[in-house]
Formats: structure tokens, C-alpha cells, sequence
């Protein structure tokens, strides 16, 4: 039996979500049947929408996972921390602010966690070593 897992949305996963993708759907579907919950952060809702009439899809798309998770300050430190990290190892300079908030966001979720994200590598970069697992939605 799979066991239930707590799968984050970054700001592609929570577009697909909006937007019925199907790489979204067979996660929704493995969501439903091994009772696993799904999240987003605030600073996703940030990034995903626009202010246009397409952000009434990120809306709908909200009711169906749990409250989004605003950025605390040990969730902002942890961001810090894995941000500086990730960008000492960088050959090139990338502004990762609202990656490293998500991936810090995810430290804070019961394990299993994983990330849903189109931006694997920098991701795995941010979230080396720890328990958390990035999965691809491209």
C-alpha cells in the first residue's frame, strides 16, 4: 500500500492545478487515494497570479487543497539559510527568494513530503540533504 504523503505545490504545480493539466490530474488522483494532503504557500499564490481574469482558475484551484501556509519567520530564516546555500554552489547568480520560501515551507510538513515543481534543479539544489523529495511536472 502507498502511504500518504504531503505534496507542496510550487507556482507551476499550482497553475496546472488551475488549469486541469493532466500531469496534475494523476497527482490528484494518487492525492485522493492514499489520503495524502495537498499544500501551497502564500508566496506561491504570489507568483501564480497576475491580477487578471485568469487568477478566478487559481482560485477555484485553492478549494481543493488545504489553507495556504504564509511564511512564518523560522520558515523565513530556514529560506535564508537554504537560499545562501544553494547560491554559494551556483556558477551563476539567480535570484531563488521564493523557491528557497517554498522549499522551507516543505521542511515544515509531515514526511513524506514532496515538492511538485517544473523547476527540478533548482529545487534539488535548494533542498539537498534533506527529507524532502522534488518531483518534475514538465
Amino acid at each position: 500500500m502507498i502511504r500518504a504523503v504531503s505534496v507542496l505545490l510550487d507556482a507551476h504545480g499550482l497553475s496546472a492545478l488551475a488549469t486541469d493539466a493532466a500531469e496534475m490530474r494523476t497527482w490528484l488522483a494518487l492525492v485522493k487515494r492514499t489520503g495524502s494532503q495537498m499544500y501551497v504557500s502564500t508566496v506561491t499564490i504570489a507568483e501564480a497570479t497576475d491580477g487578471t481574469a485568469r487568477d478566478v482558475n487559481v482560485r477555484r484551484a485553492l478549494k481543493s487543497v488545504n489553507p495556504p501556509i504564509p511564511p512564518s519567520e523560522p520558515i523565513a530564516f530556514d529560506a535564508g539559510r537554504l537560499r545562501a546555500a544553494a547560491a554559494a554552489s551556483r556558477r551563476k547568480p539567480r535570484d531563488l527568494t521564493v523557491d528557497a520560501l517554498v522549499a522551507a515551507t516543505a521542511l515544515t510538513l509531515r514526511p513524506p513530503v514532496v515538492v511538485l515543481t517544473c523547476d527540478t534543479p533548482d529545487f534539488d539544489l535548494l533542498l539537498a540533504g534533506t527529507h524532502v523529495q522534488v518531483r518534475s511536472l514538465a
